[in-house]
Order: C-alpha cells, then structure tokens, then sequence
C-alpha cells in the first residue's frame, strides 16, 4: 500500500497520515434526508415502539398454533391407547403376560419332574453323594428364594432378575446333571 501524501510505502497501520479529510463532505446531505422524514407525510409510521408492542402477542398466537397442530397430528398419527385408568393393565399388557405366565407354568413342571427322578436317584446313592447333592441343591433353593424375596422389595431391579433366571437355570442343570448321572451307570 502507498501513502498517496508523502509518496512513499507504508508498512504499518499507524504509519498512515490521521488527518485526512474525506473527498467531499456527506453530513449535509444526511441531515437533510432526516429533515424531510421528520416534516415530510405526517401520517404516523409503524416504528420499533409500535412493532414491539404487539411482538409477544403474535408470538404467543404462533405458539398455540404450534401446539394445536402438534396435538391434531399426534391424534391422527398414533393410534388410541387401550389404557384405562384406573391403573389396570392394558389389552396389550395381558397378552405380553399370558405367555410369562405359560412359561412359568411349563417350568414348574417341568421341575416338579425332574425334583421327583432325583428324589428317586438320590435314594439310590451313597450316604456321602446323596449329603453333597442335597447340601448343594438346599444352597441353590435357599439363593433363589432371598433372590425371590429381594424381587418382592424391588420388583423392577433388572440384576435381581437377571440373577434370578440364572441361579434357577444352574438349580435346572443341577437337578438334570443328578438325574443323568444315574442313567449312565445301569
């Protein structure tokens, strides 16, 4: 960049000349336009006053319209709920808990059955095996039951769950292992 001034390069901003006045002068020209506006229609104008008066009005209409569109489409949109209220279940609740109940039951048999071949398997052991198997199976019954009742204090805890279903799966493999170790040896 060039001083035009003095002729020379200027390297820096503070190196330019500060008093330098501009081509031609604009302030009269700028005054006059306000002069004109100030006595010119005389009819009042929409100003910033007037606008922010009625700003948070129309923002409160858009709201609720916001609002109303969102609640008509979420109406059209998703389906009606079955849900009463009264806290009872819902249609889609029962028919999630029919097949846990089924489930349930068909294990309970199936226990009970096993629990009867080991009964019997167990009468046919020796004194000592039958002492180990007993003693480990009352330890597996007597975890699943203060399992049992530590779910009934927090019915929603999903590692008391979760260590539910395995200690009841190790108390099946337990009672499946007794019952197959006496059919390997006739």
């Amino acid at each position: 960049m060039t001083d035009k001034s003095f002729g020379r390069r200027v390297n820096r901003i503070d190196e330019l000349a500060r008093d330098v006045p501009p081509g031609r002068d604009l302030w009269p020209a700028i005054a006059a336009a306000i002069e004109a506006d100030r006595a010119g229609t005389g009819a009042p104008r929409f100003t910033e006053r007037a606008r922010s008066r009625w700003l948070p009005a129309v923002g409160m209409a858009a709201a609720a319209a916001l609002v109303t569109l969102g609640v008509f489409i979420g109406r059209v949109i998703a389906p009606p709920s079955q849900e009463t209220f009264a806290g009872a279940t819902t249609l889609q609740g029962e028919a999630v808990l029919m097949p846990a109940a089924l489930r349930d039951a068909n294990y309970r048999k199936q226990r009970d059955a096993l629990l009867l071949e080991v009964d019997d398997r167990l009468k046919s052991m020796p004194a000592a095996d039958r002492e180990k198997v007993a003693a480990s199976l009352a330890t597996l019954r007597r975890s699943i039951g203060d399992i049992e009742a530590a779910l009934g204090r927090d019915p929603a805890n999903a590692l008391l769950q979760e260590l539910l279903v395995s200690s009841c799966q190790e108390e099946m493999r337990a009672l499946t292992t007794v019952r197959d170790a006496g059919s390997q040896e006739i």
